[in-house]
């Protein structure tokens, strides 16, 4: 599947409640990071206001996927492209699973359906006094989950920010620690382990074992963490081939709970470093 800007932020996102919770600014003020891009969602993707995007997007934007254009003319193209759709309904259900903010880096996993598919989405934005600076993202296709309890995106949704952000970050760090090292994860996941990641159920294996896979070397750019998620940007090697591969974790009295997964192969023609 091709890797562009127009599908993931576009079409992936035309699905964006209007009624989005999200604060509806439209100047420069203290509003969050988190608060930023989801008013970036309502307003210049949800209700495709182009005049808006010089007061979200900054003029040196880098999208880091290198088949689109850069800077705001990748973000107007995509908006003019949505106005040629019709608008969401105004009772749709917003995509936006998850929100998380650590700095000024700004996560969002998104479950989208569209022309009978249903797909994971991962959105990272990073920003500076406010301004979308950098984009990253993967997408992947869903399996059927009709009737089951568990799915590729459903689970807790709400951050606790009475959790150690550091305590959840160093869980994470400790237990990838622990799969690189070979050696045992039991004392970083919890009993009651809920796994959501439709390509981990479908191996068969334990986190941990799908991680540590024999021809499988992960390599992790980015940790970002708020309250008791952590999600992790990072590579891996299968098959001849190089994978962008997001994770969220949820970390409960010192143990991962909960586990969810995008990931994505680079295509043939893409230089990997060019999508961190």
């Amino acid at each position: 599947m091709k890797i562009t800007q127009v599908f993931t932020l576009g079409i992936c996102c035309i699905f964006t409640c209007i009624a989005l919770d999200a604060k509806s600014h439209t100047c420069m003020d203290t509003i969050t990071n988190k608060q930023k891009v989801l008013s970036f969602y309502k307003q210049i993707v949800g209700q495709r206001k182009a005049e808006l995007i010089p007061e979200f997007i900054a003029e040196d934007y880098k999208q880091h996927n290198p088949t689109v254009k850069q800077g705001r003319a990748g973000i107007t193209e995509m908006v003019n492209y949505l106005k040629t759709l019709p608008p969401p309904p105004e009772d749709a259900k917003s995509p936006i699973v998850r929100a998380i903010q650590d700095g000024d880096l700004v996560v969002t996993h998104l479950d989208v359906s569209f022309m009978g598919k249903r797909m994971a989405v991962i959105d990272l934005f990073k920003l500076k006094d406010g301004m979308l600076t950098e984009h990253w993202d993967a997408i992947q296709p869903l399996p059927d989950e009709s009737g089951k309890t568990v799915t590729a995106t459903n689970g807790i949704t709400e951050i606790d920010h009475n959790a150690s952000t550091e305590s959840s970050r160093s869980v994470v760090e400790q237990f990838y620690k622990s799969v690189v090292n070979k050696q045992s994860d039991n004392l970083f996941i919890d009993a009651a382990y809920i796994e959501h990641a439709a390509s981990v159920i479908a191996s068969g294996l334990g986190l941990a074992d799908y991680l540590a896979e024999p021809d499988r070397s992960v390599k992790i750019h980015r940790l970002i963490a708020e309250g008791d998620f952590v999600v992790t940007q990072s590579q891996f090697n299968r098959s001849g081939k190089t994978f962008v591969f997001y994770e969220i974790f949820r970390v409960a009295k010192g143990k991962i709970a909960e586990h969810w997964s995008v990931e994505q192969v680079v295509p043939d023609d893409v230089k990997v470093e060019d999508m961190f």
